[in-house]
């Protein structure tokens, strides 16, 4: 760095510093963290280095793109530092002055790049990109059944859907969804069958995650939108957009119409990831399971929340807590259940690793609209 660089960098740490003083290092933060255990430093460790002033530190620190910004470790803090917004200001100070060359900021380089050609992040070329800077997937199974899924994708061309109609409901699929054709088409059947139509608007684009780009002006200007992915909710939020999880809504849906669900297993484990509302995503699953007749197993609660090892968009292989939530799945003989769609592939990745025949499977695979019958009303809306 510059001389000039070299001190706007230390001024930034001093105020910094001066809003983490109450600090007691007491390391409830990372205790709460999901990804704690599997952070070189964590939180705590970041804000002695900004008491200490030691900018080198601080903008050599990959921990704080480890971070799922789940707010966690604010909420615990006793002495009510913010301590989620120190991490994020850590990584605005390494974008302005440079840092760690770490594949979450090689991601988010790479995303923005291509963002700004294109309205959406194509995933072969994603892909492509991040293998030639050197960041190679910790799954290579996985990482190749993802690649022939988005090149049979490229090959098939599947048009997008129009822009919804005055009867259908704005859902935006994100680019995880997008990239398997095959279960969109399954989650699309899904609400069909609840009589919730559906529409995606032309052109809906990437919602920015993990490159921080702006949503698309038509969700923008949209309102609330129905949402498949946890990161997309995160995103759309943080510009101001309405959200409203897919899951959430096919469960009012089956419960407004006083219909039933069918489930693939009479029992399964749920894991609700780091990015959505722990208590909300459990007790919907848990609404689900009892619309369907079969059992949520609930009975290791510290498990159902930790990290996948998606930590800051990239995965980077399984976490100590998805690995022994698979080996509770695999004692109680049930597939592991959750609202989020890069948990499923992250997850599935971690059995892979511990051969015991442990399933994950997305909310609308596991769950489906039973068939009505006469004792079955109809909607109450």
């Amino acid at each position: 760095m510059t001389a000039v660089a070299t001190e706007k960098a230390r001024s930034a740490v001093a105020a910094l510093a001066e809003r983490c003083r109450p600090c007691l290092q007491c390391g409830q933060c990372r205790a709460a963290c999901p990804q704690g255990l599997d952070m070189a430093e964590g939180p705590r460790r970041v804000i002695r280095l900004a008491l200490a002033g030691d900018v080198d530190g601080l903008l050599g620190c990959q921990d704080v793109w480890r971070c799922s910004e789940c707010n966690a470790c604010t909420k615990t803090c006793p002495m009510e530092v913010d301590v989620a917004a120190m991490m994020a200001e850590v990584r605005q100070l390494q974008r302005d002055f440079g840092g760690p060359r770490c594949p979450e900021r090689g991601a988010a380089r790479v995303a923005a790049g291509l963002l700004r050609h294109t309205k959406t992040v194509d995933g072969v070329a994603f892909g492509a990109v991040m293998a030639t800077r050197g960041f190679v997937p910790h799954d290579l199974v996985d990482a190749a059944s993802q690649g022939a899924h988005r090149i049979a994708r490229h090959l098939r061309r599947t048009p997008r859907l129009a822009s919804p109609t005055n009867e259908s409901t704005l859902f935006y699929a994100g680019c995880a969804l997008d990239q398997d054709p095959a279960l969109k088409k399954s989650t699309l059947s899904c609400a069909a069958d609840l009589d919730l139509a559906l529409g995606e608007p032309i052109g809906a684009g990437c919602c920015g995650h993990p490159a921080a780009a702006s949503p698309p002006a038509c969700l923008v200007a949209a309102g609330s939108v129905v949402t498949a992915c946890p990161a997309c909710d995160r995103s759309l939020a943080a510009a101001g957009v309405a959200t409203t999880p897919l899951w959430q809504v096919l469960a009012d849906a089956a419960r407004r119409q006083g219909r039933k669900l069918a489930a693939r297993a009479p029992r399964f484990v749920p894991y609700v990831g780091c990015l959505v509302d722990r208590d909300e995503a459990l007790a919907r699953l848990a609404e689900a399971a009892e619309l369907a007749g079969v059992e949520s197993v609930t009975t290791y609660p510290s498990l159902h929340a930790g990290c996948c090892g998606g930590l800051g968009g990239v995965y980077r292989g399984p976490s100590e807590e998805v690995l022994a939530l698979v080996e509770f799945a695999a004692a109680e003989h049930a597939p592991i259940v959750t609202p989020c769609l890069l948990c499923r592939d992250n997850v599935r990745s971690a059995a892979r690793r511990r051969p015991a025949g442990v399933t994950a499977w997305f909310w609308p695979e596991f769950f489906r609209a039973a068939p009505e019958t006469s004792e079955q009303g109809g909607s109450d809306a």
